[in-house]
């Protein structure tokens, strides 16, 4: 084995892991103040003046920790000691053992790891003692890396595998994953590749899972090093760049450096020597800002390998002597042993022999130490090759003679291992053969004691039935007493629902007939708009009232079965609690909604969780009076957290246990403060119970209520079953309340209003617009004045200023000289037919080259028609208008294809992909009810304007008007199917409102969808 070869070990992966520091509640204001002048910008003065104005030991604590965290290496430490003695005067065991964590890992990233050992174990024990597990398994992870580093790989996987018992039992993904990665290094040292990468793609499984990168970037880099050390570097350079690009994209400067010199030593290997000098460079330049002084050396270390492999000779003993300066002073054996052997090889190359030998000696010296007895050994015979190169040929022949007895020794040893390995097999199976002597035995043993304990239990049986027997004849009793007292119950339920019911109906229908008999009464009068707010608010009351007993009459039918779709969680939640923001102002009420960052996209059963919250938050206002409180939370934390806390009258506790039940109503008829019919929230219990979750109460009368909803939002939490579409043909629609003065809306009726009020809509309604790119004034003046009365007139003076003309305002046509400057004629029409947004673009071409080669090539690069100066004034008139119109035929003609059949006509291959793109989009999303206008922009990757503009001028159609009506041709489509249920085929076309599709289908087709299904119906087959 050469020398060079055997210096240029395998550095371990490290893991350096933020430290969490967990808080008391009431300094979480504070906290959240220092962090946040912290994150924006603010100095490390800004937080020592912090903690010169903190008053209180627990506030300096915190902030100390925190500039123990950002601080440089030796500060940081300086910060951490200040912590710990003013956590060890609280006395507060916990506190003591986070901050000892703390201090351990600020002493591990300046290699000083005997001390880093010292302060995790301190930390360990004091949590064990306190049981204290929330930072336990952390720690437990810090003190296995610190004990690699150490090259105490025994100890690490013990503490380890500590780490992963206490993960599992906490069932911590998280940490799970980080224990798994660190044992993979284990292996790794222990040159056991294969157990290496099944733990490293344990932990990517996990980090996959979680959606953790900072994971991620830490296991794919040692799996590429994994490839690396197994030859193959392809493989290897996947990963790193893999893992360069994920911790850029953290701004994970620790693990930038490492995929850095993993890329390094890859590029090496495929002597791509000035690609690893620079990333060799970029490294070092990370650990010495960061003061990791052991991957300083190392990187040293490889640096000089580089310029040994160049002959560079004096760069590379350079570099060797830093590595050794620094791993003197971090007491790293093994690496000083490697180096002194480089240093010597390349002392060897510069024609130095003294030197070469005095740091084989060196390098022998530490290798003896550390048991390295290849490198001794080869020591040897560089040194044997030395003397015999000055012909001294008696230390030559010393040193070959020691090279070759440590050889044999290590033959033996080897021999040795392997016997002793046979004989422990052996003893093994000769100590598994007698255990199953003893377990035959034990059987006959136990299969006597059995046949004695039957006879027991026989015995035992038949008292036991004659028990059961009696117990059953007396729980029957029971029953017969419960039973008439619950009908009894029941009988008053009833009773009190009934009446509540009737209320509950005759008020919205009152204030709905009066008006009318009102209007009646009085032939030619209109009815005040008021009263129509008035009408439909009632309307919508009795919608909502007839909506949660057909709720109920399923869930008592087993009818009722999830309906999951992946959606925003955050925008739906946020949407439904904006419609009672109005009602909050009108009553003067203080109402927040707060809904976390981490409360994205995720599973849910969209309409039942919306009927689950509106009873909640309807509830809340109900009990609450003018000028009061409603609060909602909605944070995520693997399940979906909601709470809705109010300052209403509260809840007596006698109550509490059936303030879920049916037709329960606290106050009764002669004390109710509201309107209710007592099923609100039993719905709302039944419909939690149904997504999986729970719902409970927490409340004191006279001081307000509080409502916690939790339900999972995860994938796997759901059986496949429960993600197919809506089926129930009773389902009338979403949830409407009562207190705004319209129905809840979708998310693409939204785009649809909004769609109609943007700007550049109904462009093509207006006079067409033409832009004249022309470099010669005279001749855009005369062109102007030919056009001016008939259309708009853009003008630009080159090619570059016509192109971004036209993807600010899009023409309806472009006339453009084909010699201009920056950018000529044919380049633009190019660009233009080339270009999603602008492809459908008619283009007139005008040139003074009167050959057919040029004209040929403006037609080939796409114009549509093609002028020879000087041309006739009437000509250009007639072609400019025939394009314009044959462009409103083909919108004509677009219009009635693109109804539910791909389009067989296409004026360029560009527009034909892109009516084919979309119509790909809107078959795939249309029943989707968040599809709308901004979704369509992302999924074919134009802005709002740039797709308006497009489909308006293809299709005459803007974005929302295109997916209502594919929407509405879908719905016509399903209508005509034998027993298509309305409601059914509007929540399958992406309707939140059947009321709102009855209207809009209406509009499209002249037909409401009840008489056009009955006149269109045909069976299905």
């Amino acid at each position: 084995m050469s020398i060079l070869q055997t210096n240029d070990f395998i550095f371990a992966a490290g893991r350096l892991k933020p430290w969490r520091l967990l808080m008391p509640v009431h300094l979480l204001v504070f906290c959240c103040t220092v962090v946040l002048a912290q994150n924006t910008g603010h100095t490390l003065d800004s937080l020592k003046r912090a903690l010169s104005t903190a008053t209180s030991d627990t506030q300096r604590l915190t902030i100390l920790t925190i500039m123990a965290d950002r601080s440089g290496k030796e500060s940081g430490i300086d910060y951490g000691r200040q912590a710990l003695q003013l956590a060890e005067k609280t006395g507060d065991k916990k506190q003591i053992a986070k901050v000892l964590a703390k201090l351990g890992i600020l002493y591990a990233r300046t290699s000083q790891y005997d001390d880093a050992v010292n302060l995790l174990q301190r930390s360990i024990k004091l949590s064990i003692a306190g049981n204290d597990t929330s930072a336990l398994a952390n720690a437990y992870v810090e003190l296995g890396t610190a004990f690699l580093r150490q090259q105490k790989l025994d100890s690490a996987r013990a503490t380890l595998n500590k780490c992963l018992d206490l993960a599992n039992y906490k069932d911590d993904g998280l940490q799970q994953g980080f224990a798994y990665n660190v044992l993979g290094n284990v292996f790794k040292e222990e040159n056991n590749f294969q157990e290496a990468s099944a733990q490293y793609i344990r932990a990517t499984a996990i980090f996959e899972k979680l959606h953790n990168a900072e994971g991620l970037t830490q296991t794919l880099s040692n799996i590429g090093n994994i490839q690396f050390l197994l030859e193959d570097y392809d493989k290897a350079l996947g990963y790193a760049l893999q893992c360069l690009s994920m911790a850029e994209k953290l701004n994970k400067p620790s693990s930038i450096a490492y995929a850095r010199r993993l890329l390094g030593r890859i590029y090496r290997k495929q002597k791509r020597f000035d690609d690893a000098l620079g990333n060799y460079n970029i490294a070092l330049s990370i650990y010495q800002k960061q003061g990791e002084r052991r991957e300083i050396g190392e990187t040293n270390t490889n640096i000089g390998n580089i310029y040994f492999e160049l002959k560079k000779f004096d760069d590379a003993l350079k570099y060797y002597s830093n590595a050794l300066s620094i791993k003197r002073g971090i007491a790293d054996s093994t690496g000083m042993a490697y180096d002194y052997v480089a240093k010597a090889i390349t002392f060897h190359n510069l024609a130095k022999p003294a030197y070469a030998i005095v740091y084989f000696d060196s390098a022998m010296f530490f290798a003896r130490k550390k048991r390295l007895l290849s490198l001794v050994m080869d020591s040897y015979l560089n040194k044997s090759e030395l003397y015999r190169a000055q012909n001294n040929y008696r230390l030559a022949h010393e040193n070959y003679l020691l090279y070759t007895n440590l050889k044999d020794s290590l033959s033996e040893l080897r021999n040795m291992d392997a016997s002793k390995e046979l004989e422990a097999k052996y003893q093994n199976e000769k100590k598994q053969n007698e255990i199953n002597a003893l377990h035959a035995e034990n059987q006959i043993k136990t299969l006597q004691i059995d046949n004695q304990r039957n006879q027991r239990i026989y015995l035992i049986g038949v008292l036991a039935m004659s028990l059961v027997l009696i117990g059953v004849i007396y729980n029957r009793y029971r029953i017969k007493q419960r039973s008439a007292e619950k009908l009894k119950h029941l009988a008053a339920l009833k009773s009190r629902f009934f009446a509540n019911i009737s209320h509950e109906f005759r008020t919205p229908l009152t204030l709905i007939i009066s008006p009318l008999q009102q209007a009646l009464a009085q032939p030619g009068s209109l009815l005040a708009l008021d009263d129509l707010r008035m009408m439909h608010r009632n309307a919508t009351r009795l919608h909502v009232l007839i909506n949660q007993l057909l709720d109920l009459s399923r869930i008592e039918s087993g009818k009722m079965r999830l309906q999951v779709i992946e959606t925003d969680i955050g925008r739906t939640v946020m949407t439904l609690c904006a419609a009672f923001q109005s009602e909050a102002e009108r009553r003067g009420m203080r109402y927040t909604v707060v809904v976390q960052d981490s409360v994205g996209r995720g599973f849910i059963d969209r309409d039942k969780l919306e009927k689950i919250i509106f009873n909640l938050v309807s509830n809340a206002f109900k009990f609450t009076s003018d000028g009061g409180h409603i609060a909602i939370e909605v944070s995520y934390s693997s399940l979906l957290y909601l709470r809705v806390r109010d300052t209403g009258i509260g809840i007596p506790a006698a109550h509490i246990p059936y303030i879920f039940d049916r037709f329960y109503q606290v106050d009764d008829a002669s004390t109710r403060t509201s309107e209710g019919t007592g099923i609100g929230l039993s719905l709302a219990k039944e419909l939690t119970v149904a997504h999986h979750g729970s719902l409970h109460v927490h409340s004191e009368e006279g001081n307000g209520s509080q409502f916690e909803l939790t339900i999972p939002v995860d994938r796997e939490h759901y059986r496949p079953n429960e993600f197919v579409q809506i089926a129930d043909a009773q389902d009338t629609g979403t949830v409407s309340n009562n207190i705004d003065d319209s129905p809840l809306i979708g998310a693409h009726e939204e785009d649809e209003q909004e769609e109609t009020n943007a700007p550049g809509a109904g462009m093509h309604d207006e006079v067409p617009l033409v832009l004249i790119a022309e470099d010669n004034h005279d001749m855009r003046l005369f062109i102007r004045q030919i056009l001016t009365e008939d259309y708009r007139i853009l003008e630009a003076e080159d090619g570059v200023m016509a192109w971004q003309m036209t993807q600010e305002v899009i023409p309806d046509i472009v006339i453009t000289d084909v010699m201009m400057p920056k950018m000529d004629g044919t380049v633009l029409c190019e660009k233009l037919k080339g270009t999603l947004a602008t492809s459908h673009i008619p283009v007139v071409m005008l040139t003074a080259k009167a050959g057919q080669e040029s004209k040929l090539d403006g037609l080939h690069r796409g114009a549509d028609d093609y002028l020879v100066k000087p041309f006739d004034v009437q000509e250009l008139k007639v072609r400019v208008h025939n394009l314009i119109e044959q462009r409103k035929k083909l919108r004509q003609l677009y219009r009635q294809e693109i109804t539910l059949q791909p389009l067989d006509v296409a004026v360029t291959s560009v527009d034909a992909q892109f009516l084919k793109s979309i119509m790909d989009i809107a078959e795939r999303r249309y029943s989707d009810p968040d599809f709308g206008v901004e979704e369509f922009n992302r999924e074919i990757g134009l802005s709002r304007m740039q797709l308006h503009r497009k489909l308006k001028a293809l299709t005459d159609q803007s974005t929302g008007e295109f997916i209502r009506h594919f929407r509405l041709d879908k719905a016509r489509q399903l209508l005509v199917i034998k027993n298509a249920h309305i409601s059914q085929v509007a929540y399958d076309c992406g309707f939140n409102n059947v009321s709102h599709f009855s209207k809009t289908f209406k509009e499209h087709t002249g037909m409401t969808p009840s008489e056009f299904a009955s006149k269109s119906v045909i069976a299905e087959p």
